[in-house]
């Protein structure tokens, strides 16, 4: 478990990939929802601007899920790393290791774990921002062209 890629082979970053599929599908599902309440003028509101503003809602609460991710996943890793750290100490006492090969392999395991904790946020922000940073430009700009989508059309 020294490499850092190791950490999406034993699934330490397992991020589901159902979610961002859902967010759209529920946004595209808002969107469609909004564009028909528009067009049959349920209750002379402007429903597709408002399907604007929900999206971007999602996107919001997208990026709230991806900060609670990456807090999840870093302390997923911390119980690792504690583990792997009290495994080594245990067997460097058993074999009765020199105080400087203990420290040695103690400092390789916490660069390890420093790594591993780059990868994983490097790895949420990408893979959650892309969702976010989408949902938040769409929703906006739905929001606000929504009604000249029906002025033009008129």
């Amino acid at each position: 478990m020294n490499d850092p890629k190791t950490v999406f082979e034993n699934k330490v970053v397992n991020i589901k990939k159902r979610q961002p599929i859902v967010i759209w599908l529920l946004s595209l599902t808002l969107l469609s929802t909004g564009y028909y309440l528009s067009k049959i003028h349920f209750l002379d509101g402007e429903w597709l601007t408002r399907s604007g503003c929900l999206i971007v809602l999602l996107g919001v609460w997208s990026s709230i899920g991806a900060i609670i991710a990456e807090r999840v996943l870093i302390k997923k890793l911390k119980i690792q790393h504690r583990i792997v750290l009290s495994r080594a100490k245990i067997k460097l006492k058993k074999i009765k290791a020199p105080d400087e090969y203990i420290n040695k392999e103690i400092e390789t395991i916490k660069v390890d774990f420093d790594d591993k904790i780059e990868v994983i946020k490097d790895h949420v922000r990408y893979q959650l921002g892309i969702l976010e940073v989408s949902l938040l430009m769409t929703g906006t700009f739905i929001w606000g062209f929504g009604d000249l989508f029906f002025k033009m059309n008129v």
